[in-house]
């Protein structure tokens, strides 16, 4: 169903994330329910007490209609000294599909 002035998300090919923030990417997002997300653009980095890894992704809503968006997720690599381990910092609403 095409909705006027809505957008349509493509389908789209998961994008190659290197391999400490693919396995970090599987680890924050293993388990999860509610919805699923693709990684389609390894877009930035940014170094704090840490590192912060900016990945956009498609999510699909596990509903019915499995509603789709483009988000930016954001993760957080604590440092080597402090395990290494990725958190999720934020999920937010980039392109609301239809």
């Amino acid at each position: 169903m095409t909705i006027p002035g809505g957008w349509k998300i493509l389908n789209m090919e998961a994008c190659a994330l290197p391999q400490k923030v693919a396995s970090g990417f599987s680890e924050v997002f293993n388990g999860l329910i509610g919805a699923s997300y693709l990684p389609v653009l390894y877009c930035a980095t940014q170094v704090v007490a840490g590192t912060n890894h900016m990945i956009l992704c498609k999510q699909t809503l596990a509903t019915r209609d499995a509603q789709e968006a483009i988000v930016k997720v954001v993760l957080y690599e604590h440092l080597p000294s402090d395990g290494g381990k990725f958190v999720l910092t934020s999920i937010d609403e980039v392109v609301k599909g239809y």
